[in-house]
């Protein structure tokens, strides 16, 4: 039993430890230096000795990452995110660990590696670059090819959610009183009503909307770079949105009106998919005529969900509208609320307190 030196040109670069152990021989994962490969070995002998013995996958992380991409993604992401973790790893991570056997990644490294990025990278993407590379270290455990989890010693960045700019009620009926004379209605008029993503209002067919049991089903997204319907975001995109009956009504109303027709709800005027920059152009057009400050089309969801928690609907039920995975998520997002409502609510704690 020995350390081996790994060399290149001569070169002493890593450290490997080698246990043999009933006539087999079992080979450590490089290490930097020769004490990491000592415990290695230590460890080893020890497990193998008390039975516990698991011999650690040597795969790189890129072999990792294209199994990940391969076997679990497909059914969890939705083609956007799909392609955002592409680039993700192909941009940023591999070119660091891409050659790394995943066994030999230390935590401190990671954390390293994150630490630098925060010069060059918003905290939404490197919170995207620890989630990828945690999901493809689970996945290794779950399967039993490796015994830890390096992202467990790693700091996760915190969220920096920035005030999203919303209108008020009132803002939201003077915009839809004059975007009724355009054909892109329904798009602003669904996402207001029901906080729907841009891509998942744009998916929206009619047989995606029960009228007996009054629900509305978010199943899938149109994807215009791929000009099809394909999955949504994430897994709790998936969702059931139940309307009123004073919604079903005026959906029912629009149907039948609705020229040409159509199975898509917000059709162009060929009975197609509308297109995401016509839709962004009206809106810019209509902001200037209701007179209400310019924001984007995605928030109008922020908008749905800011005015949802104003009339104290409960941060679950908001959460599950929004097809977010977490309430800590939607209470994240949307911490804030207008002055107004901080004010109601002390005035109601102090009234009631004082009764």
């Amino acid at each position: 039993m020995a350390i081996e030196k790994i060399k290149e040109n001569g070169i002493v670069v890593a450290y490997r430890s080698n246990v043999y152990y009933k006539g087999r021989r079992y080979i450590g994962a490089r290490r930097h230096s020769k004490k990491e490969a000592d415990l290695d070995e230590a460890e080893q002998k020890r497990d193998l000795l008390t039975g516990n013995h698991l011999e650690e996958s040597r795969k790189t992380l890129k072999d990792g990452f294209d199994d990940y991409m391969t076997l679990v993604a497909p059914k969890r992401l939705g083609t956007i995110a799909l392609q955002g973790a592409e680039s993700y790893f192909k941009n940023h991570i591999e070119p660091v660990f891409g050659f790394r056997e995943m066994v030999s990644i230390k935590s401190i490294e990671i954390q390293k590696f994150f630490v630098q990025k925060e010069k060059e990278l918003a905290n939404a993407t490197i919170i995207k670059m620890y989630t990828l590379m945690n999901q493809i270290y689970k996945m290794m455990l779950l399967w039993n090819e490796l015994k830890a989890n390096p992202l467990d010693g790693v700091q996760k960045p915190q969220p920096d959610y920035k005030e999203k700019t919303t209108w008020t009620k009132e803002e939201c009926h003077s915009f839809l009183s004059v975007a009724k004379e355009y054909h892109s209605y329904m798009a602003f008029w669904l996402a207001l009503q029901f906080g729907l993503r841009f891509s998942e209002v744009l998916g929206l067919r009619w047989k995606n909307i029960d009228f007996n049991n009054n629900t509305l089903y978010v199943y899938e997204a149109y994807h215009e770079q791929e000009k099809e319907l394909g999955r949504l975001k994430t897994e709790s995109s998936q969702r059931d949105i139940p309307i009123s009956d004073q919604q079903a009504e005026y959906l029912k109303l629009y149907k039948e009106k609705q020229t040409p027709k159509s199975d898509v709800v917000v059709a162009n005027l060929q009975g197609g998919y509308m297109m995401k920059r016509n839709v962004r152009r009206a809106m810019q057009r209509i902001c200037e005529r209701a007179e209400v400050k310019q924001i984007t089309f995605h928030e109008l969801r922020h908008t749905h969900a800011t005015l949802m928690l104003e009339m104290n609907e409960h941060v679950k039920i908001v959460q599950q509208r929004l097809g977010h995975v977490k309430a800590e998520t939607t209470m994240d997002i949307y911490s804030h609320v207008r002055p107004q409502v901080h004010q109601d609510s002390a005035e109601r704690f102090s009234n009631f307190f004082n009764a």
